[in-house]
């Protein structure tokens, strides 16, 4: 929390070319997955095997062995699931919180910052062509997936990281595999 602040503070002391964006914070967007849920982190260790089964079912490159899930539960059954992931565009970041069903489809996906200029931000409307979606070869740029004229860096990174972090749940999360 205090990480945001501070990064709201430079922001409003020295300009930045197009306009940065924080739009939720964390416990904002975690509230309004699951509205009434309780919230339960999740610490996710993987091992190398892990990461090389999430590798080849994501076609994409893990930076790191280590992520934090949030599980929400309601009268002890499980909701789903909600993973944040902050990742390179062109030369700024992007953080998203994707929620995830039991069954491994994506549910939602909200942008809480983005510190490209806003011309190359993705539209609600792109962003709803991943809801219900599960990771299969469909679920590309070009197949399942059109890309953003004049955005195609932020559309293959988006949809790379929808792809990562399906496969970690998969792997790495799901009820029974850990």
């Amino acid at each position: 929390m205090k990480k945001i602040f501070y990064i709201l503070i430079l922001i409003s002391i020295f300009p930045v070319y197009g306009s940065a964006e924080l739009f939720m914070t964390r416990d904002q967007a975690l509230e309004a997955a699951f509205p009434g849920s309780t919230v339960e982190k999740i610490n996710i260790f993987l091992n190398n095997e892990q990461v090389e089964e999430i590798e080849k079912l994501s076609k994409v490159m893990l930076d790191t062995k280590i992520y934090l899930f949030y599980k929400f539960t309601k009268d002890n059954t499980t909701l789903g699931y909600a993973v944040l992931n902050t990742h390179l565009l062109r030369t700024k970041s992007e953080t998203v919180m994707y929620v995830i069903g039991n069954d491994g489809r994506l549910i939602s996906a909200e942008i809480l910052a983005f510190f490209e200029p806003t011309e190359y931000m993705q539209s609600d409307k792109w962003l709803t062509l991943f809801e219900n979606q599960k990771l299969d070869n469909e679920l590309r740029i070009d197949r399942e997936i059109p890309n953003i004229t004049g955005a195609t860096i932020t559309s293959h990174a988006f949809t790379e990281s929808v792809r990562k972090v399906l496969a970690i749940y998969e792997v790495a999360v799901k009820e029974g595999t850990n």
